[in-house]
């Protein structure tokens, strides 16, 4: 096995002080609330032009627009723009899922050659996320990615170029307004991934079209959608939470509770639902950005990078165990119960959470998503590869840095009890 390089969440001494920072005090002396400027419809792709006109000097206007193999056909819809203000431009087509870190160098390289003004990334949380990494080893060569701070320390970013615009042709990941960046450490056997962040990570500008979304297949609707519904309802009952992030994250649920089965059931022909999910999932993004995600992500990492199960898949599965493992020791789930129709009148709190979760399982189960590993379907895991990788599992999970974030305090030992719970589907009763 090839030695890591460690993450600095993966370091012994973070773990056992990070224990601090879910104190109230401290994170009323610390709190943020970042997000992009963020543009939607039509319309809005004129706008930015105009924009970048306006504040980018003619001998300066750069852009490099970056995309995977897949979302390169949605350049066009930029191009046209870029011409109409003399803007020179490149496309990159080079992005890989999952983001491995040989890509990210690739990258950099045709932005020291090419020296853009402007970033474009066109395309689902691998093109964003590489975009992020593109612009730090772009702008700060020098930089160890592996200990960048997230709290307390800058990069200085934004002195060679002038704006990272994002346009997502998914609905679920939220990079466009988060200041984190998901990659592969492709050097572990299995390859890991590793969370980056960092307050200049969130991209200046967002543009959300219809156009650009309106065509995703059913799964990867349903996929995508669940990664926002884990963001929000996860992010939701931790204990990170403020006004502006519940608001964020509650609306979150409500639009991708009514909107999602809509979209995945009709796809191009139910516009008004794609619309309702690019704003769900940038919502989502907002609150979960802005507070933390739930333990649903430390183990749907782990799962999704050893198992390659699509990580909108991975998180949506384990949402649930997620939710039942903080309900232990918080009740901020009730707050929930109106945007489920579930009335308190007399229940009892046994009888009130049961109803809850089942509601989420419910929905996730009316998706033909699965919430037990034996049912997964895409791909199938056998119970003897899930157990024998289960040691693998619980180490990933919990070298994850969600799980420095957690309102209960992670250990291995509990880390691997839910992943072996999840197997089958058992409620979650410690």
């Amino acid at each position: 096995m090839v030695q890591k390089k460690p993450a600095w969440y993966e370091a012994t001494i973070i773990k056992d002080m990070m224990g601090l920072m879910g104190g109230r005090a401290l994170r009323g002396g610390m709190s943020h609330f970042i997000s992009s400027r963020i543009y939607q419809g039509k319309a809005s792709l004129l706008r930015v032009a105009h924009l970048l006109e306006a504040t980018i000097d003619k001998e300066d206007r750069r852009a490099l627009i970056i995309t995977d193999l897949f979302t390169q056909k949605y350049a066009k819809y930029v191009t046209e723009y870029l011409e109409m203000i003399g803007m020179e431009y490149r496309i990159w087509t080079g992005v890989e899922p999952e983001v491995p870190i040989s890509t990210i160098y690739e990258g950099a390289k045709i932005c020291e050659e090419f020296k853009p003004q402007v970033l474009i990334a066109i395309g689902g949380g691998s093109v964003m996320d590489t975009t992020k990494m593109v612009m730090v080893k772009y702008e700060k060569p020098e930089v160890n990615i592996f200990m960048i701070l997230p709290y307390f320390g800058s990069i200085g970013l934004r002195k060679k170029m002038k704006y990272f615009i994002a346009i997502p042709t998914t609905s679920g990941t939220g990079s466009e307004v988060t200041q984190i960046a998901v990659i592969t450490d492709t050097d572990r056997d299995p390859p890991k991934k590793l969370e980056i962040l960092s307050d200049e990570f969130c991209a200046d500008i967002t543009i959300l079209f219809t156009d650009f979304v309106k065509d995703m297949p059913p799964f990867l609707t349903m996929a995508t959608g669940l990664d926002a519904f884990s963001h929000a309802i996860g992010a939701f009952v931790s204990n990170w939470g403020s006004p502006f992030a519940d608001a964020m994250n509650s609306t979150a649920i409500k639009e991708v509770i009514k909107y999602l089965p809509r979209a995945y059931k009709y796809g191009a022909k139910d516009i008004e639902a794609r619309e309702h999910m690019q704003m769900a999932a940038l919502m989502a993004g907002i609150g979960f950005g802005n507070t933390t995600p739930g333990i649903d992500h430390a183990l749907g990492h782990s799962l999704g990078k050893i198992f390659n199960v699509h990580h909108g898949l991975s998180v949506g599965l384990f949402t649930i165990y997620s939710i039942m493992f903080q309900a232990q020791v918080t009740d901020r789930w009730k707050l929930l119960l109106p945007i489920f129709d579930i009335q308190e009148d007399s229940k009892s709190r046994e009888e009130l959470f049961k109803e809850f979760s089942q509601a989420i399982k419910d929905f996730i189960t009316s998706l033909d998503a699965p919430v037990c590993v034996k049912d997964m379907k895409n791909p199938e895991i056998t119970k003897e590869e899930y157990f024998e990788k289960l040691d693998l599992l619980t180490e990933y999970a919990d070298d994850d840095a969600v799980a420095l974030t957690s309102f209960r305090t992670m250990s291995k030992k509990l880390f691997r009890t839910i992943f072996e719970y999840a197997w089958d589907g058992k409620d979650i009763d410690f």
